[in-house]
């Protein structure tokens, strides 16, 4: 019996275990392929094409005091990546509204402000469109950013 030798073979699967086996392998080979593309793509991009405008004077000391405190924080927060930011500050109070400090594609919103509106101001804009428009120190907090906040989400 020394010279008998058992080898074992591994049982032999039917044709349509196998094509089933290989079916749910490739199913769960697409969908990972999905979710990891899906999850990649939704990451990365921003809730909406928001854009901030903030409207102030070097002469203006509530411009100043945004800027260094609650304009300052926003800038390093993390919603800040997700907008886009533009100023328009002109060197006196009187001269906001000049032409000489607001770029061509500014303009038009522009159009829109009065001359009793005061600075610091902030426009919302959103798809274009001016979705908020504030100006005072009290409602940077109070209008401004609860509305950039949820067009963010």
């Amino acid at each position: 019996m020394s010279g008998i030798r058992l080898v074992a073979q591994p049982a032999r699967r039917s044709a349509s275990f196998r094509r089933t086996r290989f079916g749910a392998g490739i199913a769960i080979a697409i969908a990972a392929i999905a979710v990891t593309v899906w999850a990649g793509g939704h990451a990365e991009e921003p809730a909406r094409d928001v854009m901030l405008l903030y409207v102030g004077a070097e002469d203006c000391a509530p411009c100043r005091a945004w800027q260094s405190g609650d304009g300052a924080a926003f800038l390093a927060s993390a919603d800040f990546p997700r907008i886009s930011y533009r100023e328009v500050k002109s060197p006196h109070l009187h001269d906001v509204l000049k032409d000489e400090h607001w770029p061509d594609d500014l303009r038009n919103y522009r159009n829109g402000l009065r001359r009793s509106d005061g600075v610091p101001l902030w426009l919302v804009v959103s798809g274009d469109q001016i979705v908020e428009q504030r100006f005072g120190a009290e409602a940077w907090r109070a209008s401004v950013l609860p509305r950039i906040k949820s067009l963010l989400r």
